[in-house]
């Protein structure tokens, strides 16, 4: 007699996306969302506040809300791989970094320096790389 197999792991709604390109193409989104929401966030503080601290402290502010997002992007791309997550997590940071240096290169035209990009690269695959594996497990 054959045993039937009811687990709710092995249904068909709870397949699992496996296409690496479009999970780094959706934590990349989930990322700038984040960061656009939490900069709007800000934004509003700043203009309702009249606080000396926010505007001395927001250099630190934005690089935590870029390292936030790039984190949280990762986490919600890799929840639905089964590997990979440290890949996919790394390529989540480089593509966010990529794309907002881009946009600030257009913004302010300004060349920006190979420290600062090669800084701000590694604590964005730093974090993509944190993300990823925290994803993956959860």
């Amino acid at each position: 007699m054959a045993v039937h197999n009811r687990s709710r792991w092995n249904t068909a709604d709870n397949k699992r996306m496996t296409n690496p390109l479009s999970l780094i193409i959706r934590g990349t989104c989930i990322s700038f969302i984040f960061s656009l929401l939490s900069v709007l966030l800000l934004a509003i503080f700043t203009l309702v506040s009249d606080s000396e601290y926010l505007e001395t402290y927001l250099e630190y502010i934005m690089v935590a809300i870029s390292i936030g997002s790039i984190f949280l992007g990762s986490v919600l791309a890799t929840q639905k791989a089964e590997a990979k997550g440290l890949l996919i997590g790394m390529s989540v940071g480089i593509l966010y970094v990529g794309i907002s240096v881009l946009i600030g290169m257009e913004l302010n035209n300004d060349a920006v320096t190979t420290l600062v990009l090669l800084n701000k690269l590694l604590a964005g695959v730093a974090a993509g790389a944190l993300g990823g594996l925290v994803g993956v497990n959860l």
